[in-house]
């Protein structure tokens, strides 16, 4: 009989501790569809030889600059070094970089590229200038 306790009073504490499921993670240009710095999209950039940097990369986006022009690009899944990137080249079939040409990671400076090559999958202008949500409801508070 102690054991059949026992047994419910286990399967009754372990009920408790079951969780809610969790809401969806967002990935790549989901988690910034309400952020006012994701411009229009754009089938081409015109740059690919011209990169001067990159900044906020994540698994599966990087915002890529070429003088004062900036552009969040998305990868496709599995693109598993662009977030811990030290440099990145592009690689595109003509002059400009589209859908379908790719990022080259290299997780550290000195390391080579080619190893793990990222195909973009959209390519969006990106406003560095404009105030987040949060930033914009912090100083125009209700």
């Amino acid at each position: 009989m102690k054991r059949i306790i026992l047994a419910v009073l286990a399967a009754t504490a372990l009920g408790a501790c079951s969780t809610a499921p969790a809401e969806p993670r967002l990935r790549g240009l989901e988690k910034y569809a309400d952020d006012p710095r994701l411009g229009p999209e754009t089938r081409s950039v015109c740059f690919a030889s011209n990169i001067d940097g990159f900044s906020l990369n994540e698994r599966e986006t990087v915002v890529l600059q070429e003088g004062r022009d900036q552009y969040m690009v998305e990868v496709t899944a599995g693109c598993t070094d662009l977030e811990y990137a030290e440099s990145i080249v592009v690689d595109s079939h003509g002059g400009c970089l589209t859908p379908g040409d790719s990022i080259i990671v290299a997780r550290t400076l000195g390391d080579s590229f080619g190893s793990n090559r990222c195909m973009i999958r959209e390519i969006h202008e990106w406003n560095p200038k404009a105030e987040k949500p949060a930033e914009a409801a912090e100083e125009n508070p209700a």
